[in-house]
C-alpha cells in the first residue's frame, strides 16, 4: 500500500496486491516436489540411461513436471510478482498511470480531478500544498474536495455551489472567488476557480491565483478590507444615481438578499425619505446621521440609523454608508433560511472592489487587534475614522483598552470590553469631551481578539437627550396650560373687581393707592403667565403677512424709549427681503427681549455701546457657516441683533435658552427672557442661535421662513390686539370716559367661573348693554336656539366642562348668522389658533383683561357687525 505522506499517493487508484497467505501452503509444497521430481528424472536419464529404460518415458515425466510448475506459477501469481507473466492489460494501465502523473504534475497551478459528484480522484502537489495551508488534508487515499477546502469561508458557498452544479452537468465554468485568509496567513489570497469536463465521468478543477496588481487594478488586496464584509453593522456603497455598487454580507442578511442579486438600487432597500437624505448628503464631506426606514426583500420594514459620507463630485460621487439596526440579531434569525451562511467574524471573506478602499474610508472606526485577551490586546492598524474619533490616540502598538475611560477601574473596563464580544457596548472615549462610542469585538479561530468596530454615538445620544428634554418641555407645556387657565381666571376676577372698586373710589380716595397696588401685582402675575405660555409654545397667535423692514421701522420709536440713552441704536435693512407670516406683536416681544439683554451687557462692560439690528435675505447655508446645522433648506428673512458687550463664555452659551437660567444678580432677572424668545421663534417655524466671542460681543440670529403663498384680502380687524398687553393701572378711574365705552346691544356671556361671569356681566350692563348669562356650553346652546337672530355678540370662554367654546360655536353656527363671536380664555389650545386663522371673523381676548379692555373690544366688535 502507498505511503500517505507521499505527494503522489493520492494519484494511485489500482487495487493493492493480496497479502501473502499465512500458514502451511500445500500447493507450494507440490510445486517444489514437482520441481525435484522433474530434476531427478532428468538426472537419472542422463546418468543411468540403461537402468531407467527407454529415455522417452523419462522425458515425458520431466515434461509433465515442468508443465505442473508452469500451472502453479500462474495460479499463485508468482509470475506476476516477478514480472515474468504480467496480467493482461497491465502494461497499458501502467503506461496510462505514468502518463496521468506526468500531465497533472505539469500543471503549475493547483489542480484536482474529481468525479461528476465532486469526490476527489487525484490531485497535483500544488493542490495538496494549498490543502495543507488550509488545514484540510483529506483522508489517507484522497485529497480534499474543492467545497471541503473552502468550507470554513461562508462567502465561498455561492460560487462553489455554482461550480459544482456545472461539474455535475458536464459544463465548463469559471468563477472569481472572494479573497480569503488561508490558515494562519495574515495576507489575503484570491483565486480564480474553473471546472471543465474530463471524459464522460470526470471533471478537472483548477485554481489560478490572482496576483495583487491584477486583483486591484494596480493596487493590492488589503487584508483590512476583509473585516468590512462581515462587520456586525450593515455597510453599502452607492452612486449618485442611486445604483448600489457594494453591499456587505451583514446587510444582505438583514434584508434577506441572496448573494447573486447584484442589480440593486437605493429605492429597493429603503423608503423615499431615505433617498432624499442620500441626495442631500452629497453636499458635505463630513459624515451625517439620520433615521431611515429599510425595506427587506419580504416587505418587512424596520427603522435603522444611517451614517453616510460622500466622496467625489457629480456623477462619480460615491457614498459609503453604515446601517445600524438595534434588532439586527432578530432580523438575521428571521431571515436565516434566505442567507447562505452566518457571520463568521474576521475569518470571513469578501469581494474586494478595486475602486473602494472600505477600510480606510469607512465612516466608522475599524481596528485590527493582536493579543490573548481583549483587555491586553494591542492595535496593529486603525483606519482614519478611528484615528480622528480618538484624537490620534488610536496608533499601532497602543493598547486598545486605553482608548476608553475607565470610570470604574481597569478591571471593570476589561469586563465591559469582554461583553462586547456578544454585542455592542457603550464606552466613553478617552481624551475627548463627552464623546461616546458603541464597540463590537470579533475573535479569530483561536478565540483571540482579531478586530474591533467603533461607532461614534455622541450625536445619537445628544439627539436622545434632546428628545427627552423635548418630552419634558411638552409635559411642562401641558401643565403650564392648565395652570395658566386657572391663574388667569383668578387674575381676571381680581382685576375686574378692582376696577369696580376703582369706580367707587376714584383718585384722591384714601383706598385708591391700595387698589392701585393690587392692580400692579395682578399685572405682574399676568405677565409671568404670558411668559410661561410663550416658552412652552402654547400662545394663541394671529399670524399675518408683513414686511420685516416696515414692522421694525414702525417699532423703532418704542424700542428707542426702552433702550438706555447711553446706547446708540441703529437699524440697517437689507435689500430684497422676503415677506414673512408671523404674529407681529410676538416678534416685537422677541426683539425687545434681545435688545434689553444686549443693553444690560454693554452697560455692564463699558457703560454704553452700539446696538445694531440688521435684516437681510438668507438661507440654511449661512447658518451652517456658523456651525448651526439645524436650519432646514429654504429662503429666510434674517434678523440680527448685534451688540459690542462682553460676550458670552462657551460654557454659559450652551444654557442660555434653558428656563430660569440667568447670570444676572438676584432680583434683576427671571431667566425666562431668552427662553421666551426661543419658544416664540420656534412656534413661528423659525430658528434662533447666538454667535459670541468673549470680549467682543454677541450676535443673535433669527431665521424666519419666507412666505411664498398668495396674500388674501382679509377683513379689517378691530384696533385692539388679540394678545393684549399685560394689564396696567390706568391713569384715571374706569368711570372716566364711560361715555366713549357705552353702547347698545344684546350680549350672550358664556363663562363657567361664576365670579368672572358675574362681575363682567355687571360691568357690561353698567355701560348700557343687555347681557344674558350662561354657565356652560349646553345652556348657551339652548339660549341661542330660543333667541336666534336677536343676539348681537357671543362672548364665550374656551375651556369649559362638557361642551367647550369651539364645540359650542360649531353646533350653534346655523343660529348665529349675523352674530359676532369673541373667545376669552386664560389658555387656548392650538385647535383654537387654527380656528382663528381660518375664520378671521372670530376674535380672541386673553385673560386677564381690564374693564376698559373688555368694554373697548365689545364696542369694536359690535361696530364691526353694524
Amino acid at each position: 500500500m502507498a505511503d500517505a505522506n507521499e505527494p503522489l499517493a493520492y494519484e494511485t487508484v489500482e487495487t493493492p496486491a493480496p497479502a501473502p497467505h499465512k500458514g502451511f501452503d500445500f500447493i507450494q509444497l507440490g510445486f517444489w516436489a514437482a520441481l525435484v521430481v522433474a530434476g531427478g528424472a532428468a538426472g537419472m536419464a542422463l546418468t543411468w540411461s540403461d537402468a531407467v529404460g527407454p529415455a522417452g518415458a523419462v522425458l515425458v515425466i520431466a515434461l509433465g513436471a515442468m508443465a505442473l510448475v508452469l500451472v502453479l506459477w500462474a495460479v499463485r501469481g508468482a509470475g506476476r510478482k516477478l514480472g515474468v507473466f504480467p496480467e493482461r492489460g497491465a502494461a497499458e494501465a501502467a503506461a496510462q498511470t505514468t502518463k496521468r502523473h506526468v500531465w497533472l504534475e505539469a500543471i503549475m497551478e493547483p489542480a484536482l480531478i474529481s468525479d461528476r459528484g465532486g469526490a476527489s480522484v487525484a490531485a497535483n502537489a500544488a493542490y495538496l500544498e494549498v490543502a495543507q495551508l488550509a488545514h484540510e488534508v483529506g483522508d489517507s487515499a484522497h485529497a480534499p474536495s474543492v467545497d471541503r477546502l473552502f468550507s470554513s469561508n461562508p462567502g465561498m458557498a455561492a460560487p462553489i455551489y455554482r461550480l459544482s452544479k456545472s461539474a455535475k452537468a458536464g459544463i465548463a465554468r469559471t468563477e472569481l472567488l472572494p479573497a480569503l485568509l488561508i490558515g494562519d496567513s495574515v495576507s489575503p489570497t484570491q483565486f480564480e476557480a474553473s471546472v471543465a469536463p474530463l471524459g464522460k465521468t470526470r471533471a478537472l478543477w483548477r485554481l489560478r491565483k490572482i496576483e495583487a496588481a491584477q486583483a486591484a487594478g494596480g493596487g493590492s488586496v488589503d487584508a483590512r478590507a476583509l473585516y468590512v464584509e462581515d462587520a456586525p453593522v450593515g455597510f453599502f456603497s452607492a452612486r449618485r444615481d442611486g445604483r448600489i455598487v457594494y453591499i456587505n454580507q451583514t446587510l444582505r442578511q438583514m434584508l434577506g438578499l441572496p448573494d447573486g442579486e447584484n442589480a440593486l438600487r437605493l429605492e429597493d432597500i429603503m423608503r423615499p425619505e431615505g433617498l432624499k437624505l442620500m441626495k442631500r448628503e452629497v453636499r458635505g464631506q463630513s459624515s451625517q446621521r439620520a433615521e431611515v426606514v429599510l425595506r427587506a426583500r419580504d416587505g418587512v420594514e424596520s427603522t435603522a440609523t444611517l451614517i453616510t459620507t460622500w466622496s467625489g463630485k457629480g456623477a462619480d460621487a460615491l457614498t459609503r454608508s453604515i446601517v445600524y439596526v438595534a434588532s439586527a440579531t432578530e432580523q438575521q434569525a428571521r431571515r436565516a433560511p434566505v442567507a447562505t451562511a452566518a457571520v463568521a467574524g474576521s475569518d470571513a471573506a469578501m469581494s474586494v472592489r478595486p475602486d473602494d478602499p472600505m477600510f480606510s474610508d469607512a465612516p466608522f472606526g475599524v481596528v485590527r487587534l493582536d493579543g490573548e485577551g481583549i483587555e491586553s490586546a494591542v492595535m496593529l492598524d486603525a483606519n482614519r475614522s478611528l484615528v480622528e474619533m480618538t484624537g490620534g490616540r488610536a496608533q499601532p502598538g497602543a493598547r486598545f483598552a486605553d482608548l476608553f475611560v475607565a470610570d470604574q477601574g481597569t478591571a471593570a473596563l476589561a469586563d465591559e470590553l469582554s461583553k462586547a464580544l456578544d454585542g455592542a457596548r457603550t464606552f466613553k472615549l478617552a481624551g475627548t469631551k463627552d464623546r461616546s462610542a458603541d464597540v463590537f469585538v470579533t475573535l479569530d479561530r483561536q478565540g483571540r481578539p482579531s478586530a474591533a468596530y467603533v461607532i461614534d454615538t455622541t450625536e445619537k445620544r445628544e439627539l436622545e437627550k434632546r428628545l427627552a428634554q423635548g418630552e419634558k418641555l411638552q409635559a411642562l407645556g401641558n401643565m403650564a396650560g392648565g395652570l395658566a387657565h386657572e391663574f388667569n381666571n383668578m387674575l381676571a376676577g381680581i382685576i375686574l373687581n378692582v376696577n369696580k372698586l376703582e369706580i367707587r373710589h376714584p383718585p384722591g380716595d384714601p383706598t385708591f393707592f391700595e387698589l392701585k397696588s393690587i392692580n400692579e401685582f395682578a399685572a405682574r402675575g399676568a405677565q409671568l403667565i404670558r411668559t410661561m405660555l410663550a416658552f412652552t409654545r402654547q400662545q394663541v397667535f394671529r399670524p399675518e403677512v408683513f414686511d420685516v423692514t416696515d414692522a421694525l421701522s414702525d417699532y423703532y420709536t418704542l424700542l428707542r424709549d426702552i433702550i438706555d440713552e447711553r446706547i446708540k441704536l441703529d437699524i440697517v435693512h437689507g435689500r430684497d427681503l422676503p415677506r414673512i407670516r408671523a404674529d407681529k406683536g410676538q416678534l416685537e416681544t422677541v426683539v425687545t427681549n434681545l435688545c434689553t439683554n444686549a443693553r444690560d451687557a454693554m452697560i455692564e462692560k463699558s457703560g454704553g455701546g452700539r446696538l445694531l439690528i440688521r435684516t437681510s435675505r438668507s438661507d440654511a447655508a449661512a447658518a451652517r457657516k456658523d456651525g448651526f446645522t439645524h436650519v432646514t433648506d429654504g429662503d429666510y428673512a434674517l434678523i440680527e441683533v448685534v451688540d459690542d458687550g462682553g460676550g458670552i463664555p462657551p460654557d454659559i452659551l450652551e444654557k442660555i435658552f434653558e428656563p430660569f437660567f440667568t447670570t444676572k444678580a438676584e432680583g434683576k432677572g427671571t431667566g425666562l427672557g431668552l427662553a421666551t424668545c426661543y419658544g416664540i421663534v420656534k412656534q413661528l417655524g423659525g430658528f434662533i442661535y447666538p454667535v459670541s466671542k468673549v470680549g467682543r460681543g454677541t450676535t443673535f440670529k433669527i431665521f424666519l421662513p419666507a412666505f411664498t403663498g398668495a396674500i388674501e384680502a382679509l377683513p379689517e380687524q378691530p384696533s385692539v390686539l388679540e394678545n393684549a398687553p399685560a394689564p396696567v393701572q390706568e391713569s384715571s378711574s374706569p368711570r372716566s370716559g364711560t361715555g366713549d365705552l357705552a353702547g347698545r346691544g344684546s350680549i350672550l356671556l358664556v363663562e363657567d367661573e361664576d365670579g368672572v361671569r358675574g362681575i363682567a356681566a355687571q360691568l357690561l350692563q353698567s355701560f348700557g348693554y343687555s347681557v344674558i348669562e350662561a354657565s356652560d356650553g349646553e345652556k348657551a346652546l339652548e339660549i341661542i336656539k330660543e333667541q336666534a337672530g336677536s343676539i348681537d355678540l357671543l362672548i364665550s370662554d374656551v375651556v369649559m366642562p362638557g361642551m367647550d367654546g369651539p364645540a359650542l360655536l360649531k353646533e350653534a353656527r346655523p343660529w348665529l348668522t349675523n352674530t359676532r363671536v369673541m373667545f376669552i380664555s386664560g389658555y387656548a389650545e392650538r385647535d383654537l389658533a387654527k380656528a382663528l386663522e381660518d375664520d378671521r371673523a372670530i376674535s380672541f381676548l386673553p385673560k386677564p383683561f381690564t374693564l376698559r379692555q373688555l368694554a373697548e373690544r365689545v364696542k369694536a366688535e359690535l361696530a364691526a357687525a353694524a
